[in-house]
């Protein structure tokens, strides 16, 4: 017989606050529904087509049939968590702690169930574990802080929302950013004291959405200084460089976005679209032909690929990726065979 493995379930442990509304933290916009019943049932979840079946039928039986096995109780505890069974939950994650206490991710849903269950205290004691295990993880701090301020210890709440702060510093620039507060991303990124190649980052896509592209420029360099293997902030210091009208410093920005992430698409073909705009064909051709093996069904990419062909005169290759776009975009299709007969009568 095979041995049991833990599945792997579509949802992070940031996913799993399931109804418990103090995985928001003070300083988020929302604010924490202490009203909220414990029992409230969770979304209904799907997996992704291919995935294995989970129920708690299934996981129930597994327990029965291994019973000292801790990973059908971690399965089943997941299962419960999903459907909100709290208490059940927590029996399970207690089982699996018990067989290996330094399960950091079974404290961590121990912690989960129980503050869910609107039991502070016990998840107080399972999330403090799992720090003690893992020191380094944000989130876990992040959590902790929050059961802290529930049962109502606000410093040592305090305490754990610094460390986290340290560790996460800029958590609540991106979350700003998302949301689309670009004024207050900036300001939060600014205010960060140990900034690292993600706060310039953060910072950058700011500037950039202000329209602020000098200073963007700035920032996304900043970044790449810090981090030479930062592949997206090379990617955005291309796109800042293209809104200036840099086009040499673009290129250079999304050769290395490229060089560092090779299976970026995008990166090669806004390299490209660069190369295009400087009249370098041949290189333009090249960068379109890695955007377009990476993601054969980039009609985009097949159309630009072919415009740059014409230009260097080679019809029978941008014909190849007319076929091929008339099965992927009809209305690109039409507009480079328009191109393809102009580059041809103009012979």
């Amino acid at each position: 017989m095979n041995p049991m493995k833990r599945l792997l379930f579509f949802v992070s442990l940031a996913a799993l606050s399931l109804s418990f509304a103090a995985c928001k933290s003070a300083s988020n916009n929302e604010s924490a529904n202490t009203s909220q019943p414990a029992n409230t049932p969770a979304a209904e979840f799907t997996p992704p087509p291919g995935s294995e079946e989970i129920s708690a039928d299934r996981f129930q039986k597994e327990v029965q049939q291994n019973p000292e096995d801790p990973v059908p109780h971690f399965n089943l505890g997941n299962i419960y968590l999903l459907e909100g069974k709290f208490a059940e939950a927590a029996d399970e994650f207690k089982f699996v702690v018990a067989k290996n206490p330094k399960d950091v991710d079974a404290l961590a849903k121990l912690g989960i169930a129980y503050a869910s269950a609107n039991k502070f205290d016990e998840a107080v004691d399972a999330y403090k574990r799992a720090v003690a295990l893992s020191p380094k993880s944000g989130e876990l701090h992040q959590r902790l802080a929050e059961v802290y301020e529930k049962a109502g210890k606000s410093a040592e709440a305090a305490k754990e929302r610094g460390e986290f702060e340290r560790l996460q510093p800029n958590e609540r620039a991106k979350e700003l950013y998302k949301s689309g507060k670009f004024e207050e991303a900036l300001g939060e990124s600014q205010k960060v004291s140990n900034k690292n190649a993600e706060t310039f980052y953060v910072m950058g896509n700011a500037l950039f959405k202000l329209n602020q592209m000098k200073e963007a420029a700035s920032a996304f360099r900043q970044a790449t200084r810090m981090n030479p293997k930062y592949a997206d902030a090379f990617f955005q210091l291309g796109n800042t460089f293209d809104r200036l009208g840099q086009q040499e410093d673009a290129a250079k920005a999304f050769q290395e976005a490229a060089r560092l992430n090779p299976q970026d698409a995008d990166a090669f073909f806004n390299l490209g679209n660069t190369y295009d705009k400087l009249n370098r064909y041949k290189e333009a051709v090249g960068a379109y032909e890695h955007a377009v093996a990476i993601r054969p069904g980039d009609a985009d990419a097949r159309f630009s690929l072919a415009r740059v062909q014409l230009k260097s005169g080679d019809v029978s290759a941008a014909t190849e990726q007319y076929n091929a776009l008339k099965e992927i975009d009809k209305a690109k299709a039409d507009e480079l065979q328009k191109l393809i007969n102009e580059s041809t009568r103009a012979k």
